[in-house]
């Protein structure tokens, strides 16, 4: 989630409010009233039932704006949405949010305005991944080769020591007292499958650290699972979410590494409860003992809500509570999609399999 001031916080959570959306590209900033409207997509999962372990999806904006003079077609902008401040009509407490970072793949005009579709790098990513470095190599350096060719600074620490810890955030110690710690799972790519994509290949490699990849909104590629709540929505800035009547719970992995070799941990009997099944061929049993650890279990509401006062300091993967006053349910955010016209609102779901699929 992101941070912003008390007096934007305050102000995001009014019914008092107008937004304004700007483009800026190193020779040029679109703002006010130009962009008469947009819509946003973006997801940590590509399946349309299920939450997925190394799902890499991009996300986009779909704009209008009354703007037929300027070539948008190829160009890349950073987004910006900031509140108006209604004493001087200008930025309020001069902050602007930033929405990502996105190329314009599709341009069509139509009477005084333009349809504008802009997406984040990854949407190029479906092109072979044919490496630029020596292979067998490390999991970093492919990463960092992939986004090298998409135009993607990779924004994911490895020099960062992280302690491990289970999904309630206590740490893992072993048999000895030892305190357990990873630096990122680093693991050998030894070599890379026939036709393989960018895509597919970025997907191997947050998969196997139990993780799901997108762009930031800084325009940097990142990796992440869901964490702890973020925030509290109430029906005071919601409509009545559409909730799953049982929680699903992950109580098992199954993960295909190739056709004679299948790696699994915890029930894998489907009937008992969520059993995440992927494919990934350099999944190795520690590798799979180390992101069990952190997912397994973990426990989610399927979900589909309308956020009247749609928040852009959410980020995909931030998981909120939705509380009805007497009970809470953890939505972790697998869709998020905001509307803006002058106003903004926000369609937020976490997908999951319904009850009578759990059956």
């Amino acid at each position: 989630m992101y941070t912003v001031s008390d007096i934007v916080s305050s102000k995001i959570e009014s019914y008092c409010r107008t937004w304004r959306m700007e483009l800026e590209d190193t020779n040029s900033i679109l703002t006010g009233d130009k962009i008469v409207s947009a819509s946003s997509t973006a997801q940590s999962t590509s399946l349309s039932d299920d939450i997925e372990l190394g799902a890499v999806c991009s996300q986009s904006w779909n704009m209008t704006i009354s703007d037929t003079e300027t070539a948008f077609l190829g160009k890349e902008y950073d987004t910006y949405l900031y509140l108006v401040d209604y004493e001087t009509s200008g930025i309020l407490a001069g902050e602007k949010i930033p929405m990502g970072h996105f190329t314009c793949v599709k341009s069509k005009k139509s009477g005084g305005s333009v349809q504008l579709t802009m997406a984040d790098r990854l949407y190029f990513s479906d092109k072979p991944y044919v490496p630029h470095i020596p292979i067998p190599n490390w999991n970093r350096s492919v990463e960092d080769d992939i986004c090298r060719q998409l135009g993607l600074q990779n924004g994911n620490d490895y020099t960062e020591v992280r302690l491990l810890r289970d999904k309630n955030g206590r740490r893992l110690i072993d048999k000895n007292g030892k305190v357990l710690y990873s630096k990122y799972f680093y693991f050998k790519v030894s070599s890379v499958p026939k036709d393989v994509t960018m895509r597919q290949m970025l997907s191997y490699l947050a998969s196997a650290q139990g993780e799901f990849g997108y762009v930031d909104r800084y325009g940097k590629y990142v990796r992440k699972w869901y964490g702890k709540s973020v925030k509290t929505l109430d029906n005071n800035t919601i409509d009545l979410p559409t909730l799953s009547e049982r929680q699903n719970v992950i109580f098992g992995i199954v993960c295909k590494v190739n056709d004679d070799t299948t790696l699994s941990l915890g029930v894998t009997d489907t009937t008992q409860g969520r059993v995440l099944e992927f494919e990934n061929p350099y999944m190795t049993e520690s590798l799979l003992q180390s992101l069990w650890r952190r997912i397994g279990g973990f426990s989610w509401y399927t979900t589909e809500l309308y956020h009247r006062l749609g928040d852009p300091r959410f980020d995909i993967g931030d998981v909120v509570t939705y509380t009805n006053g007497t009970d809470n349910y953890d939505i972790p955010i697998t869709n998020l999609g905001f509307n803006f016209d002058g106003g903004l609102s926000a369609d937020i779901s976490a997908v999951g399999l319904s009850v009578e699929e759990q059956l």
